[in-house]
């Protein structure tokens, strides 16, 4: 019964469990991490010199946690960052990846 009481002609479910609510996407701006250390400005650098400073200065790490803090990095960054500096981030990654391959 209830199942036919939803799907009277003009009804429509909701697709959102609160479709009024506003949704916010900046849930990432809340969140810390202390795994990586970085330097201030490093994401500002070239491919080379991101890879190179992250290796530097956790070479405790693995490489996956840095490429994971650089993929986090581009998340948090969201429409902000500009196609060329997610290229060169990206970069940053691959080079991390095949230097410890």
């Amino acid at each position: 019964m209830r199942f036919e009481a939803l799907h009277r002609e003009g009804d429509v479910m909701p697709t959102h469990k609160h479709p009024n609510k506003k949704r916010t996407r900046q849930w990432v701006r809340n969140v810390k991490t202390t795994a990586i250390d970085v330097p201030e400005q490093t994401m500002t650098k070239s491919a080379e010199e991101v890879a190179d400073i992250l290796l530097q200065h956790n070479r405790k790490s693995e490489p996956g946690s840095i490429n994971r803090y650089i993929q986090f990095y581009i998340n948090r960054a969201g429409r902000g960052l500009s196609g060329e500096r997610r290229k060169t981030l990206r970069k940053a990654m691959e080079i991390i990846r095949t230097q410890h391959a």
